[in-house]
């Protein structure tokens, strides 16, 4: 297989660390990029330990890959990357965190435009949302690096469309839908817009965000479609039959986003003796929207990722009914743990949903529809073992590794191609 030199760069975290893992294993990851990083000895580590708490040194341990050679590695923007972090915890407004993440993203970009081409570089692969001033600079410095953005989310643009169609849709929610992403209202998208423009080629989580880049003009036949992996090891099923009322769950921010209002409305009507539904997030909608005096909704708030785990063994069937999301790693968690899904259309995760098989795909936003597949569960309980068998056989085919070995085939082709057309 070619070797190319390819440079990986996130100002933040997200799933940067898996694809640079993924390309280093083939033997093509040049460098790593990013701001904040648990580097061994590195000293604004040490520093660091010396001043927080246990529960953020555990974060700090977490921001490091042990797949990728800290030789391999160049930060820059450190102190700005740290502001932001702080920002993230304290900016309830959102305002000053947008506008500095823009700052950092912006500097950061311009530093590894600057370092790809003084390398000579044959790729740069950077994330929606964070690459514009870096592919603004190699477009006009070297057009010949093949500039590729890994888009685990929907286009910002196709984002506040479907938004808006649902604020029209559900009036009673819509200020509260606008809050929780009020940058999308506030702020121009026209530098995404630019982004995508710039970018040769796409990595795409689901067909969600593929047609969401073409909402903004672009080929599908530049977007190729890798699905993310799960560490199966971790969710061990249950199958374990229950004789009591079907236990729902949902994992997730509670927010309208995540479609919060339309599984509550759903189970509003079904009969609590049938159906149990738990709710596992942060909550961030107001209390009287909550339906907190329903008997068979329960809210256990934030959980740690192992707790969850633990939830998963217990409940039944998954539900996922968001409104626009690119893939949806706690829905394919659950499948790995044996739980067949109810999910929206707008969700990533229905590409690898086959209906009455391994679960569901519901209209998004129909709470009717969604209903209606709560009650199916309650009535065929006959059909469970055979779909929670069918789930955690879905769950399992989709492993990191798998991930690596698509990913970094797609990513060789798009050089490959870029280099065969020019």
């Amino acid at each position: 297989m070619d070797k190319y030199r390819i440079i990986v760069a996130h100002p933040g975290q997200q799933h940067s660390y898996r694809l640079a893992a993924a390309l280093n294993r083939y033997g093509c990851l040049f460098t790593y990029m990013t701001t904040v990083y648990n580097k061994k000895n590195g000293p604004v580590v040490k520093l660091l330990r010396l001043f927080i708490n246990e529960e953020n040194k555990k974060r700090l341990e977490r921001r490091r890959c042990d797949k990728i050679d800290d030789k391999q590695l160049i930060q820059y923007n450190i102190l700005s990357g740290l502001i932001l972090l702080l920002l993230n915890r304290v900016d309830h407004s959102r305002r000053i965190y947008y506008w500095w993440n823009k700052k950092v993203a912006d500097s950061f970009g311009r530093k590894v435009a600057e370092y790809a081409v003084k390398m000579k570089a044959d790729a740069v692969i950077m994330y929606d949302t964070n690459a514009k001033s870096c592919f603004e600079r190699l477009k006009q410095a070297a057009p010949e690096i093949v500039r590729i953005m890994d888009m685990s989310a929907a286009n910002r643009s196709f984002v506040k469309h479907v938004y808006e169609e649902d604020m029209e849709k559900n009036p009673q929610w819509a200020e509260i839908l606008r809050c929780e992403k009020r940058f999308l209202w506030d702020y121009s998208l026209e530098d995404y817009e630019e982004e995508i423009k710039n970018a040769h080629f796409f990595l795409a989580a689901s067909n969600v965000v593929k047609h969401s880049i073409e909402y903004s003009g672009r080929n599908g036949s530049d977007v190729w479609v890798v699905p993310y992996g799960v560490d199966s090891g971790i969710y061990a099923p249950s199958m374990r039959e229950n004789n009591g009322a079907v236990r729902f769950l949902f994992v997730g921010a509670v927010r309208q986003m995540k479609g919060i209002s339309y599984l509550l409305e759903a189970f509003e009507t079904v009969n609590p003796e049938s159906a149990h539904l738990e709710i596992v997030g942060d909550c961030m909608i107001p209390d009287r929207l909550q339906h907190k005096n329903a008997s068979n909704i329960e809210y256990l708030g934030y959980l740690l990722p192992e707790t969850v785990a633990n939830r998963y063994k217990d409940a039944d069937v998954f539900v996922f009914p968001s409104l626009c999301d690119g893939f949806g790693l706690a829905a394919l968690e659950a499948m790995a743990s044996g739980l067949p899904v109810i999910c929206s259309a707008n969700s990533g995760v229905a590409d690898l949903i086959q209906d009455g098989v391994n679960g569901f795909v519901v209209e998004t936003g129909d709470a009717g529809e969604l209903r209606d597949r709560i009650v199916w569960f309650t009535e065929h309980r006959d059909r469970m073992k055979d779909m929670k068998r069918a789930a955690m056989e879905t769950g399992r085919n989709y492993s990191w590794e798998k991930y690596e070995d698509n990913v970094n085939r797609a990513v060789i082709e798009m050089i490959q191609r870029k280099y065969k057309n020019g």
